[in-house]
């Protein structure tokens, strides 16, 4: 029970991000900041920092401006523009209030690199906003043989009609649908209570192996593009797992809450920079 929150975080929020992001741009930015609010709440505790209200407020600050921006922004160039600018501010900040705590004060470093932590964590969220605007080009129509080779029709009939701006250009799965439900199905494996050496390497499996199958059940989308996706969920997770084991369970259900929500902000940035490499 003491991995409870952690649990239930790294399974619900792919969950919801999936479930919204075809409600829509605005839907996701509010899930996005309502995980912002889960990490900035708990990360502090987590990391046992000092002045935890104020770089809390940082922390949510930075992530709902960089959300609220990518979700804004007029010009694909600039998705990720304000997360970039919540990223450097929301530093800036952090070392300010640890100056105006003045001299003598206890963990200052710790504090500091905690707090720093948390905002890299939220401005990346920013990065499943990004992503759903940002939709994946169908493979083969930019000449790339590679691409054309990786590239399945699916086995289903796919959706063909456009919610809210949600599919793509050809009406393909939303990059961020695809990429939650590879979240989630490797939390399914991290969270069981084996041993590392078969645990880690079984949630990248896994992870990899759903976003695989989704691409061929849906069509198109590519399979490299989706492997890569399914790597990236699973290596996140893992190296979160690996960082939870080693220093035990969170001491209290929010800082819980945090770990288990941290992956899925962080995946964010991956998503989005995944789909900008593979589909210029």
């Amino acid at each position: 029970m003491k991995y409870f929150p952690v649990a239930l975080m790294a399974l619900a929020a792919p969950l919801l991000i999936a479930a919204l992001s075809w409600a829509g741009t605005a839907a996701l930015t509010v899930a996005v900041c309502a995980l912002c609010v889960v990490v900035a709440v708990g990360w502090p505790q987590l990391m046992g920092v000092t002045a935890r209200k104020s770089l809390s407020m940082v922390i949510l600050a930075a992530g709902v401006i960089a959300a609220v921006g990518a979700a804004l922004v007029a010009k694909t160039e600039n998705l990720f523009f304000w997360s970039s600018v919540a990223l450097a501010f929301g530093v800036m900040t952090v070392f300010v209030i640890q100056v105006l705590r003045g001299t003598g004060r206890p963990h200052r470093l710790e504090s500091t690199l905690g707090a720093c932590t948390g905002v890299v964590i939220t401005t990346t969220a920013a990065g499943w906003v990004a992503g759903l605007r940002y939709p994946a080009e169908l493979a083969g129509t930019n000449g790339g043989d590679v691409l054309g080779l990786l590239h399945v029709r699916g086995l289903l009939h796919y959706e063909d009609w456009t919610v809210l701006n949600v599919t793509g250009p050809g009406g393909e799965l939303s990059v961020v649908a695809l990429a939650a439900s590879a979240l989630f199905a490797g939390s399914l494996v991290a969270c069981l209570p084996l041993r590392e050496a078969i645990v880690l390497p079984a949630t990248v499996v896994v992870s990899t192996a759903a976003a695989l199958t989704i691409a061929i059940l849906w069509g198109e989308l590519t399979l490299l593009f989706a492997g890569v996706l399914g790597v990236a969920a699973g290596v996140l997770l893992a190296c979160f797992r690996r960082f939870l084991v080693q220093h035990g369970a969170p001491g209290s259900v929010l800082s819980g809450m945090a770990v288990g929500a941290a992956p899925v902000a962080s995946m964010g940035a991956l998503v989005y920079f995944t789909e900008r490499l593979l589909f210029v």
